[in-house]
């Protein structure tokens, strides 16, 4: 349902938001940068997928969600019906890309949940 996306991509997002996490996320950019230009992308994904599921895997598990793969097809499902999830599932795709969003986004984004 719409109300119990929201209460996992804030709870998912919060995660993602910690400045550990934001840290680790920014280390792993930083090292795939270090690649040689054609091999930047692939380094990005080696280094991001395992963090991302590091960090997403067992907050989404405690929502009974089995995988991040999953979850984020769920959550992505319930987006077209609902502007501030598809706003979420945005910003946290942006972090599982190596892009966290900024602690204004974040504190915006929460406010607006609720």
């Amino acid at each position: 349902t719409v109300d119990r996306a929201k209460v996992i991509l804030k709870d998912t997002i919060q995660t993602f938001a910690l400045p550990e996490h934001r840290a680790q996320l920014e280390a792993a950019v930083a090292e795939a940068q270090k690649a040689p230009p054609d091999q930047q992308p692939m380094v990005k994904m080696q280094k991001l997928i395992p963090l991302i599921t590091g960090i997403a895997g067992p907050k989404l598990q405690s929502y009974g969600l089995p995988n991040v793969m999953i979850g984020v097809m769920q959550l992505q499902a319930v987006a077209a019906q609902d502007a501030l999830v598809a706003e979420g599932v945005r910003l946290l795709t942006a972090a599982s890309m190596g892009s966290p969003p900024s602690d204004a986004q974040v504190a915006d984004y929460l406010a607006r949940l609720g």
